[in-house]
């Protein structure tokens, strides 16, 4: 689509989203410790401070637990040098992202925002049924792997649910996205959703031969062949009987296919003759065909009415992103950012 996403914003914007309770009992153990050798702070298995915003200090340990979740299709799809690579990107993002995490939540501090502790037991009981089935001891497990109470779990819950209230209040809630703009912007990419002419048609084909005599009897057989579908006979069996050509055995059909990507000879056919009706014999140096188109669509765009809630959301991420960007810089300038 024209109005894609661009891949580094929504992916900063999704990671905050998603760096709820939910993602809190990742385990970390069994992904490989990243040897990196290109530019920026290399990750390793050894803790430490990888950053600081005002009192908040974001360790790689942090770090490596929030793109946990994340290591294991890394190591699907990349090997050597280039996994290195994309291990540092996800470790680099992710340690902006828990920035700009952190940022949020000293500003929601400044600003004294708290969430009443029913709101608070409401978002804990839904987490605990939908990550663990209601099941409390399967809770236990995952605290004490993270060596967490309860409490303390609560805690960083809450911490999540007032970043996610407002991130919704300074982001998402404030971004729309007008009508003119959306209809302004199909028009200014109208092109993109050009669809050309294309037939659906079936053929008949019946080779020449190689002497005079094969030819001439092969000639006979294709006008036989032809008065017989005038007079009414189905096409697609009589493909099945006569037809010589590879969709024989489908009665001559063809997919919905663009004019200009069937072999010249046949394009005057698949351009003029009428929907349901046949063609004269077509001959050409090795064979003879007969056309039936059985649908046409003509050239044209795809309707506005079919695109628009597309391209709101496509407008609606931009002005998110935009959005997102401008909170970002401002929280930066507000607070005390130190990477290491």
């Amino acid at each position: 689509m024209p109005f894609a996403h661009n891949a580094a914003l929504m992916k900063n914007i999704l990671l905050l989203l998603s760096l709820t309770a939910s993602a809190l009992f990742a385990q970390t153990n069994d992904v490989p410790p990243a040897d990196i050798s290109t530019n920026g702070p290399i990750v390793t298995a050894i803790d430490g401070y990888a950053a600081r915003v005002d009192g908040t200090i974001i360790t790689y340990g942090e770090i490596r637990e929030s793109v946990a979740p994340f290591m294991p299709q890394l190591f699907q799809q990349y090997k050597g040098d280039e996994l290195a690579q994309q291990i540092q990107a996800t470790y680099l993002g992710a340690r902006e992202t828990l920035i700009e995490e952190a940022l949020i939540k000293e500003e929601a501090k400044e600003l004294g925002l708290a969430l009443s502790p029913d709101v608070i037991d409401d978002e804990v009981n839904r987490l605990i049924s939908e990550r663990f089935n209601d099941d409390r001891i399967l809770l236990n497990r995952a605290l004490a792997a993270r060596r967490m109470t309860f409490e303390e779990w609560r805690e960083e819950v809450a911490d999540q649910l007032t970043l996610r209230v407002y991130y919704n209040r300074e982001v998402t809630r404030r971004a729309s996205v007008a009508a003119e703009d959306i209809l302004a912007a199909y028009n200014q990419t109208k092109e993109n959703y050009f669809i050309p002419a294309e037939v659906k048609f079936r053929a008949i084909l019946i080779n020449k031969g190689t002497t005079e005599e094969d030819r001439a009897v092969k000639k006979q057989q294709a006008e036989n062949v032809l008065q017989k579908l005038t007079g009414g006979a189905d096409f697609a069996e009589t493909a099945k009987e006569v037809s010589e050509g590879i969709r024989a055995d489908k009665g001559g059909a063809f997919p919905w296919s663009e004019p200009k990507n069937i072999r010249a000879e046949l394009r005057p056919a698949l351009y003029s003759v009428p929907t349901g009706q046949i063609s004269g014999l077509i001959e050409t140096d090795e064979e003879f065909y007969i056309v039936k188109v059985e649908e046409r669509r003509e050239e044209g765009y795809v309707p506005f009415e079919n695109l628009s809630d597309q391209i709101e959301a496509d407008l609606l991420g931009l002005e998110q992103q935009r959005l997102h960007s401008q909170l970002m810089a401002r929280l930066a300038a507000k607070h005390f950012v130190e990477r290491y």
